[in-house]
């Protein structure tokens, strides 16, 4: 059943300093790359705005952070519930009930074969599941002639499911059982799925020295904040927090960041945990141009307060 699902495991490598590190999703420019840098300050904006944004914020916490390790890879299902109906005589199909991709429970009719034995009527041999599941396979239709041990159809209980991941030879070392997965698949690109590691095949693939698997390892309590928080480039990385004082107004935060996983990252300076920092509509946040400041000469411009009409009389 491989490529039932193509998925891949949400693990980061380590993180490179010198490259680009954190492209915000759908932008393939970091900010000020296209023409109309991003501004600087606090920038302040009306609860109307930050809905039209759709600004999302998170508290920086202290969290313990996974050292991890990405790997590409496909479901299988689970062998032990997989049934393979084969024929045991030479015959015709007479009836059949199912087609591939229908679910069926034990014990429900799947199809019938007429045997070549001379009889009137013919012998007829019911075939019945023997496991609940889906049908994922079926190479006979109505009138097909069988002989003994004639694949049939498969059904397999699709309630557990296999990973299986491509391990390259030098990270065979980092794998154990029991270790905690998180895999995300391309058909449910909004799910995280979690299982652990049950074991590896028995060798290396021998064209692409890989092993059949996943692992990760657990750092210390760090601070850290989602990795979408996190805008700029190597060097230039900064986040929006939300001011204390005003909950519309955001600052622009410089920040240094560390090792991470596939969702957070470790802030070695520059937040605090407790910080509120933007997680959605930060891109486009820091294009807002930051609010006016009150000036000296903006007082002198304000119209003089009307005087009332018994003071006016008697100047």
């Amino acid at each position: 059943m491989k490529r039932l699902l193509s998925i891949w495991f949400a693990f980061a490598l380590v993180l490179q300093p010198a490259a680009r590190l954190l492209a915000h999703a759908g932008h393939d420019k970091a900010p000020g790359e296209d023409g109309a840098g991003p501004l600087t300050g606090p920038i302040t904006i009306t609860p109307e705005a930050a809905k039209n944004l759709g600004l999302k914020l998170e508290t920086a916490d202290l969290r313990t952070l996974e050292k991890t390790l990405s790997a590409l890879g496909h479901v299988e299902a689970d062998p032990a519930r997989v049934v393979s109906l084969t024929s045991r005589i030479s015959g015709r199909v007479t009836r059949l009930s199912v087609n591939e991709g229908d679910r069926v429970a034990q014990g429900d009719f799947l199809l019938e074969i007429e045997s070549r034995q001379i009889g009137d009527p013919p012998p007829r041999i019911e075939f019945k599941a023997t496991i609940g599941g889906t049908v994922l396979d079926r190479h006979i239709f109505t009138g097909d002639s069988v002989e003994p041990d004639s694949h049939l159809l498969k059904v397999a209980d699709l309630s557990s499911l296999y990973v299986v991941a491509r391990i390259y030879e030098g990270q065979i070392a980092l794998i154990q059982p029991n270790q905690k997965v998180r895999v995300r698949a391309e058909a449910y690109p909004d799910q995280v799925f979690e299982g652990t590691v049950e074991g590896h095949t028995a060798q290396l693939d021998s064209e692409t020295r890989t092993l059949g698997v996943r692992v990760t390892a657990v750092a210390d309590s760090i601070i850290t904040v989602p990795l979408s928080a996190v805008l700029g480039e190597a060097g230039n990385l900064f986040v929006f927090v939300q001011d204390d004082k005003d909950p519309q107004t955001f600052l622009r935060t410089p920040v240094v960041v560390g090792q991470r996983d596939d969702r957070y990252v470790e802030i070695v300076e520059g937040v605090l945990p407790g910080a509120n920092v933007v997680t959605v509509g930060n891109y486009q946040l820091q294009y807002v141009p930051p609010a006016p400041r009150k000036t000296v000469a903006d007082s002198h411009d304000m119209p003089a307060k009307a005087q009332p009409a018994s003071e006016a009389k008697s100047h």
